[in-house]
């Protein structure tokens, strides 16, 4: 459905498919030898999709590590995040809990936060990061 997607776009002219084998190369042409554009029930599960992604509140982490650098408990702050947006971006629980796990193996948890504040101060992305490691905290290590 993908590429009956972009090809029902207003002002498309050409859809780039990646393909690395023939079998990928026949089923992408087969979605466009007969093309449809997608009818008005495809159009309106998209727009659902799209509203309930929109909905979601992933951190905006760009993981620049300027958080990490002087953060004196060595919290690895992008990375937790990136558990945390796994987790809230689509819903991989097990996923993020095993990723966070993994991370804080060595005891350095979201919970060691002592809210000096260093990282807030050198975030450009202006994240609530001691905050957002609270409910970090309360998420995985419960």
């Amino acid at each position: 459905m993908g590429d009956r997607f972009v090809a029902s776009l207003d002002g498309i002219l050409t859809v780039l498919s990646g393909m690395s084998n023939i079998e990928q190369m026949a089923d992408n042409l087969s979605y466009m030898k007969d093309f449809r554009p997608l009818n008005k029930d495809e159009q309106e599960i998209i727009h659902k999709a799209q509203k309930i992604m929109g909905a979601s509140a992933v951190i905006p982490c760009t993981a620049c590590r300027y958080c990490t650098k002087g953060c004196p408990q060595q919290i690895p702050i992008p990375d937790i995040f990136a558990a945390m947006n796994k987790r809230i971006g689509s819903g991989q629980l097990e996923e993020s809990k095993a990723d966070y796990d993994k991370l804080t193996s060595n005891g350095i948890k979201a919970s060691g936060c002592i809210e000096c504040g260093q990282c807030e101060s050198v975030c450009p992305q202006h994240i609530s990061i001691i905050d957002t490691l609270k409910e970090c905290s309360r998420t995985f290590e419960r």
